[in-house]
């Protein structure tokens, strides 16, 4: 009986361009997934791949990004006053009369590019089977987007819950929203942020789809060199590796058949210019491990 193969992306924002790297050795060698799953970064390359783009599409839309394509330059500098303002009033005890930003910046950039490349397409309309993780800041739990048909088949548990009937762009703008840095996206009675908060590579929730190999893609710390952060944004991103990197090894031992881990030595998570060598670095990674990954999806 031919094996269920499921494929697990994580989140590392620019680092995400290694995903693609990571697709192209898997199809050159006649492994296509049947279930695939992301967050953050993992979200917006697995929901395009699940929607029908081709790697060689893919690869071009990641080779032209910009920092201008997901920073509102003016809305950082005016939340970034507006909340010093707000605390500045707390201090002394007085009330804040308008609304408080939860985030350096709304979004509305980051959220055009992804409605852009997604357009209006729901789960149930997505050819491959397609999960994306998320988590309410407010309650803490997992909040994990899939078709109808998936949710009716899971059960939701306390630290967690199924939702469907929503465009795949909503879902990938709530796994995208890094704490402190983006405004979490409001959704029914959810408070979304980057799902890494909870599972930066969401390998479980592919077992539970029914996925017999299940393939991750840790776009996290390699372990090999230490980086100073150069500014607040690098600050958050260093600051969730370290929150999430225990949790995160306790889940991929007993959810992943292989890990693929690529190294990414002195390359930031919004390091734009070395998107080239940030590929070919999954294409590597990709390819060491490929006896193994044929082994386990019964290749060989």
């Amino acid at each position: 009986m031919a094996k269920k193969i499921g494929l697990a992306l994580g989140g590392g924002f620019v680092l995400g361009a290694a995903h693609v790297g990571v697709l192209k050795v898997l199809e050159e060698n006649g492994i296509k997934p049947h279930v695939i799953a992301g967050t953050s970064a993992g979200s917006m390359v697995a929901a395009l791949y699940a929607s029908g783009w081709t790697v060689s599409e893919l690869e071009e839309m990641v080779r032209s990004l910009k920092p201008g394509m997901f920073i509102d330059e003016l809305a950082a500098v005016e939340n970034f006053f507006v909340m010093s303002f707000q605390l500045l009033l707390n201090a002394f005890r007085l009330p804040y009369p308008f609304r408080v930003p939860l985030g350096l910046m709304r979004g509305v950039k980051l959220e055009r590019f992804i409605k852009s490349m997604l357009g209006k397409k729901v789960f149930e309309k997505v050819p491959m089977q397609l999960a994306i993780t998320s988590v309410d800041i407010a309650s803490g739990k997992k909040v994990i987007f899939l078709s109808q048909q998936d949710r009716l088949k899971l059960v939701s548990r306390g630290d967690q819950v199924f939702i469907s009937g929503v465009p795949v762009w909503e879902a990938v703008r709530a796994s995208t929203a890094v704490p402190g840095i983006y405004e979490p996206k409001r959704l029914s009675n959810y408070l979304l942020v980057d799902g890494g908060l909870r599972e930066n590579v969401p390998a479980q929730v592919l077992k539970r789809l029914g996925a017999n190999v299940v393939i991750a893609v840790d776009l996290g710390n390699d372990g090999e060199e230490s980086t100073v952060p150069r500014n607040v944004i690098e600050i958050m991103e260093q600051t969730l590796d370290i929150i999430r990197s225990e949790a995160l090894e306790h889940v991929l031992d007993g959810n992943t058949d292989v890990r693929i881990r690529p190294l990414f030595k002195g390359v930031g998570a919004w390091e734009f210019q070395k998107i080239p060598h940030i590929i070919s670095q999954g294409e590597k990674a990709t390819r060491e491990l490929l006896p193994e990954i044929l082994r386990v999806c019964g290749r060989l």
